[in-house]
């Protein structure tokens, strides 16, 4: 594990505030996708490619993810990349991206090939005010049926089918249409990379995990609305099925990554002492990927990243963006070392 974060509760629990909490106990099962190269029915070929700034030839297959967050969790993962790059340590070169929620417009941004620079510098300076506005929401009533979910019982797919409800409750009366063209804006692209992006849902009518891909048949755009939709945010209705964020299963969904040799996982951590919303944690999909043979790299912001961010509000706030790219930037340059270069390649 690299960069942990101390035990300081208040800065966690600042830069938390915001998040719903919830339920229960780690919940491990199997990935439920339509890709054929997924967990259950692999078949990958490793490719060979060139590393940035080495001459030698590697056959190692690796996958980089990029865990939920809000705005703290894209900016401060851009920095952070964008920091090792500076440090001469480029990770776009992975062969699998994993994006969670506001991680799935991070996997595009790399995936995109625009240069980390301007990347960055979107995420620098704020563009103009959005025209959506943000869902109203009751929390308190929210984080009650949370609770319900969890103590009904049952497995996964039960729970998260009554989350799905109520997340789709939440979302009554939201116009899709307006959210679609407002994120279509933001992508750096519209359409589905060559570079294998997996973007991750939870399928709120079943209560099944599902990840996207180029070969799901669903538009780049929609697989990021249904990943990013959380509470109060409306869900993206594909194949007569309602989809929403992808960290009702997890934050981060690494477990999607078994089968590749190196695992590098960008995620927030939620504050010590409080249950989190997801169901199954990164340390349950940590001990997936090393019980099959991987060896895993997990980054959290450290100390002096965790300050920048406590200052700037909560997660969820657009104002978080510029200190977090920022800090992330400085931590990336920061924990390159030989350990970490050694193990991304």
């Amino acid at each position: 594990m690299a960069d942990k974060p101390g035990s300081n509760r208040k800065l966690n629990t600042a830069l938390f505030c915001g998040f719903i909490v919830g339920i229960g106990p780690t919940i491990w099962r199997a990935v439920v996708s339509e890709s054929s190269d997924q967990t259950g029915s692999r078949t990958l070929s490793p490719k060979v490619f060139y590393l940035h700034g080495d001459d030698q030839l590697s056959n190692t297959r690796r996958a980089l993810v990029l865990a939920g967050g809000g705005y703290a969790a894209s900016a401060w993962e851009i920095g952070l990349i964008t920091g090792m790059a500076d440090a001469g340590l480029d990770v776009r070169n992975a062969d699998l991206l994993v994006g969670t929620s506001s991680g799935s417009r991070v996997a595009l941004h790399l995936a995109s090939g625009v240069a980390y620079e301007e990347v960055f510098q979107r995420r620098l300076r704020p563009g103009p005010p959005s025209a959506e506005r943000p869902p109203v929401v009751d929390w308190v009533e929210l984080r009650d049926g949370l609770a319900r979910a969890k103590q009904a019982g049952g497995g996964p797919t039960e729970i998260l089918r009554r989350i799905g409800s109520l997340a789709l409750a939440a979302a009554s009366g939201r116009d899709g249409s307006t959210r679609r063209e407002i994120v279509a804006a933001q992508l750096p692209i519209e359409t589905w990379p060559e570079q294998k992006v997996l973007i991750v849902t939870v399928n709120a009518d079943t209560g099944e995990r599902r990840t996207f891909d180029r070969n799901s048949g669903i538009d780049l755009v929609d697989a990021v609305i249904a990943s990013t939709a959380s509470f109060g945010w409306p869900p993206i209705l594909f194949q007569g099925q309602h989809y929403i964020d992808g960290g009702f299963y997890s934050t981060d969904n690494a477990d999607l990554a078994t089968g590749f040799d190196r695992v590098m996982i960008l995620a927030l951590q939620p504050p010590p002492g409080l249950p989190p919303m997801m169901l199954v944690s990164l340390d349950a999909a940590v001990n997936t990927l090393r019980s099959g043979g991987a060896q895993v790299e997990v980054i959290h912001p450290d100390e002096d990243t965790l300050a920048a961010l406590a200052s700037a509000g909560g997660v969820m706030n657009p104002a978080i963006s510029a200190p977090a790219v920022r800090a992330g930037r400085l931590q990336g340059e920061r924990i390159v070392g030989e350990r970490i270069s050694s193990f991304w390649r």
